[in-house]
């Protein structure tokens, strides 16, 4: 199959409205064509072809600088570019998996649902920060340095730290405790390396935090259906409270 007729493959496989990033479609090409081809010469025929693309064929719109989508060629009014999967793609994780950013702050409470109301602003701790400049109408979102180089490896353990860090408990503080302490047994997460990451990255006020949520966390872990019993009871006692609170008012 000739190049042109690749890029089109890929293209037409992807959704409407999908980011459609160069690398992307280096990568399907690669797994298709002669490995002897130079690298450098086949982006410079994609690069012609996608201009070509756009310039011919309304369903082919450029984005920015290496980024391309589908458009909605029924329609009268353009589709647009689907902002929260750009914004993922270019900040937070590729399409096969390499994660060079996460979520954090009350984004990531409301996410745990530690929190009701979505925030106004979306977070994100970033390796990618200097890498790109998208803007969208649809989301608020804000790029923060994360502490260290952002890996598939230590993300989920980052995320954690940073709650802890900026002391973002909000409601309960059993029910927060418990709810991270799921999110580390569901994810596989180490206690060692929560402290290691920790001690190695964050100030000494979030280690001595870390080792009393893991000494929370070693009480919470034998404790489990207690503990879900005693959240439900407190809030029905608050609510017990209130009627016959209420009741002596009356009265």
């Amino acid at each position: 199959m000739n190049l042109k007729k690749l890029v089109q493959q890929y293209i037409l496989s992807q959704k409407i409205g999908s980011p459609i990033f160069i690398s992307d479609i280096m990568q399907y090409i690669e797994e298709h064509v002669d490995k002897d081809k130079e690298h450098q010469q086949i982006r410079k025929n994609v690069n012609v072809i996608l201009m070509r693309m756009v310039k011919k064929d309304k369903c082919l719109k450029r984005f920015g600088t290496g980024v391309y989508y589908r458009d909605d060629t029924e329609q009268t009014e353009e589709s647009g570019i689907d902002s929260v999967e750009l914004i993922e793609r270019t900040y937070v994780e590729d399409k096969i998996g390499n994660v060079y950013g996460y979520l954090t702050g009350e984004a990531y409470l409301h996410k745990l649902g530690l929190i009701e109301n979505n925030p106004s602003e979306i977070v994100i701790a970033t390796n990618e920060k200097r890498n790109g400049n998208v803007e969208s109408a649809d989301m608020n979102f804000k790029l923060v340095n994360p502490p260290t180089t952002v890996t598939n490896k230590n993300y989920s353990y980052l995320q954690i730290l940073d709650l802890i860090k900026n002391d973002l408990i909000k409601g309960d503080n059993i029910q927060y405790n418990y709810t991270l302490t799921h999110h580390m047994n569901k994810y596989h997460l180490e206690a060692d390396k929560l402290i290691a990451f920790a001690v190695d990255f964050y100030s000494q006020k979030v280690v001595l935090k870390v080792a009393e949520f893991i000494n929370n966390k070693v009480y919470l872990e034998e404790q489990k259906d207690e503990i879900m019993f005693t959240i439900e009871s407190t809030k029905q006692n608050k609510k017990d409270e209130t009627i016959i609170s209420e009741t002596d008012e009356i009265e």
